[in-house]
């Protein structure tokens, strides 16, 4: 899998385009999203400068805003979720890579993801 990464706290020359490890199947109430598009806040530019972690639990890799196409459900998944939905998401971290999981922080999106 692919994931933009901070390789040292700086400006935009801190991030990377890298290899990493792939994801493992999605748990308990997740689903795996993969990211047509991610977008960056500010909070992804402090992060980047070294002035704002990720929460605990979170994933090492910026992002806070991703759309894109869930792919497979975990167990208890609520039914309004199926593959092949598009969708938005809104997280604590992590959407700079090409796959995405995550517990029931996704909704829908009105007239799909492009």
């Amino acid at each position: 899998m692919k994931a933009v990464v901070i390789s040292s706290p700086g400006g935009p020359e801190a991030l990377e385009l890298r290899e990493v490890e792939d994801l493992p199947a999605p748990g308990d109430g997740e689903v795996l999203v993969k990211v047509a598009a991610a977008g960056v806040n500010r909070a992804d530019t402090v992060q980047r400068q070294g002035k704002y972690p990720p929460p605990p639990g979170a994933s090492l890799y910026p992002g806070l805003e991703c759309s894109g196409t869930i792919l497979a459900l975990g167990p208890n998944v609520p039914p309004r979720w199926a593959i092949g939905d598009q969708v938005r998401c809104l997280l604590a971290a992590g959407m700079r890579r090409r796959w995405w999981c995550r517990r029931g922080s996704c909704s829908r999106c009105r007239r799909g993801c492009r």
